[in-house]
């Protein structure tokens, strides 16, 4: 025991310990906006796996939608970008374990990650649905409901809590990436997978013989955010006002058609009020 808690007693040892599980899973603390600054380096999470968010161009570098996103937002700071490269099961760990500031990645906002994270106002909007193939008779929702459906997922991503609270019939395989997982239902090891849309139609392009199906039933339309470590309300503060003035130039809007090909379908609305 230091000094300092010597000092405070058990009680106040026991106040320090609640607020050292504040600071993450790995008790080790975010760096805030003064010392993004001082070191001029902004550290952003990015899934090279799930295009066109984020995905290896001829160079072998990573680029995408995010990368543009998260380069805009070190230019406006003016800072550097370092691209550290992340996967869905571990970011919300690297985040937590001071190995990145901020996490992209079609993270999407939701009440059991807001207990682990902070988020900051939306960057993109996405809609939530199901992917299969042709001849599979899923047709609705409620098919997937079934001992005889095998649905692969991406290891950490909504699809899996909402199969398993209203598809409890349906297989699961759990795999660690995108590609693996579309390469499955590709190859008839699964019949679908529950994902945002958004996250999906890009790789399915590489399979012309597959007949791809999204139903058009959509689960949901959901906010994705930027992510940063719990507590960590300097940098994200100052990131809602750089994201806002992204939004207002048209910057968000323009880099997504640029990756996606279309406007996003449910356009974030400008609020000024965060």
């Amino acid at each position: 025991m230091t000094s300092m808690t010597r000092g405070l007693g058990r009680r106040g040892a026991l106040g320090l310990a609640g607020v050292g599980l504040l600071l993450g899973a790995s008790g080790v603390m975010a760096r805030p906006l003064d010392q993004v600054l001082s070191t001029r380096t902004l550290r952003a999470g990015i899934n090279p796996t799930l295009p066109p968010f984020g995905t290896f161009n001829d160079r072998n570098e990573i680029d995408g939608f995010d990368v543009d996103i998260a380069r805009e937002i070190a230019r406006i700071m003016q800072v550097n970008l370092e691209v550290v490269r992340v996967g869905s099961p571990d970011r919300i760990p690297f985040l937590q374990a001071d190995r990145i500031d901020i996490v992209l990645g079609a993270i999407t906002r939701t009440p059991a990650r807001a207990l682990v994270i902070d988020y900051t106002i939306p960057l993109h909007t996405q809609t939530m649905g199901v992917l299969t193939v042709e001849g599979k008779g899923i047709e609705k929702l409620a098919d997937l409901d079934r001992d005889s459906v095998t649905l692969v997922q991406v290891r950490g991503t909504i699809g899996i809590p909402w199969i398993e609270k209203n598809a409890p019939k349906a297989r699961m395989t759990l795999l660690d990436n995108y590609p693996d997982a579309i390469r499955t239902i590709a190859q008839g090891r699964a019949d679908g997978m529950v994902d945002v849309v958004e996250s999906v139609v890009i790789p399915i392009r590489q399979y012309r013989n597959v007949r791809w199906k999204i139903l058009d039933e959509a689960i949901d339309s959901t906010w994705v955010p930027i992510g940063v470590q719990k507590g960590n309300y300097t940098l994200r503060d100052a990131l809602n006002v750089v994201l806002f003035e992204m939004h207002k130039s048209g910057f968000v809007n323009a880099t997504w058609e640029k990756w996606f090909g279309t406007p996003m379908k449910t356009p974030v609305p400008l609020n000024p009020m965060f």
